[in-house]
């Protein structure tokens, strides 16, 4: 059961968009995930019948179905954290004229569950980036949060990193993690979005 559990997410994130490529064949996703072809039509098949997926009756391709919008916006909609800091990001995009983030940690990555893009932002530059995800040693906001998690955690998260080869030089990692904390924010270029200077700072409950 695990097993199928685990080639259904990997498919499903397969199906995401990019690259302007919304649809796949099924021979496309069996070459892409080396799964045999039946298993993927068994698994098109139940992920079809749930709304995850959908199939192109023209072109015979499959794409991610409405059911994962709806599952992702009722995540973030929910949050407590999203309703209690987004009168204070409205505030900060209106006083700066700049697009503001909010990130949180899950795992060893940074996610963007929030954004205020600004009316007239001081560099044009594509903002969309909600639902975004990059490990926690990229980008100005990943790293001030992995600036200031516990020191075993952040160890944890760091051999994580260097295990997956996110990270090449943990002593540099560090070092500048050190300088996050004790000067309570981070500054990065062009980590998240190319030529986009990025500054962050943590929020504590």
């Amino acid at each position: 059961m695990a097993g199928v559990i685990h080639k259904s997410m990997t498919l499903l994130a397969l199906l995401k968009p990019k690259d302007g490529k919304e649809e796949w064949s099924t021979t496309e996703i069996s070459r892409e995930l080396t799964i045999p072809i039946q298993t993927v039509h068994r698994l098109l098949n139940c992920l079809c019948e749930v709304g995850f997926a959908v199939q192109n009756r023209e072109t015979r391709k499959f794409r991610l179905g409405f059911k994962i919008m709806e599952l992702g916006l009722s995540v973030r909609e929910n949050r407590a954290v999203r309703s209690a800091s987004l009168p204070f990001l409205i505030k900060l995009s209106n006083e700066t004229k700049e697009s503001v983030y909010l990130s949180i940690a899950e795992g060893s990555e940074g996610v963007i569950i929030d954004c205020v893009n600004s009316l007239n932002p001081i560099y044009n530059c594509n903002t969309d980036v909600e639902g975004k995800r990059l490990p926690l040693s990229v980008d100005a906001a990943n790293k001030v949060i992995l600036a200031n998690v516990n020191l075993s955690l952040r160890d944890k998260i760091i051999t994580e990193l260097i295990n997956q080869n996110v990270v090449k030089d943990r002593n540099n990692l560090e070092t500048e993690l050190r300088t996050i904390k004790n000067y309570r924010f981070a500054l990065s270029y062009g980590e998240k979005i190319v030529r986009m200077t990025s500054i962050a700072a943590p929020i504590f409950s």
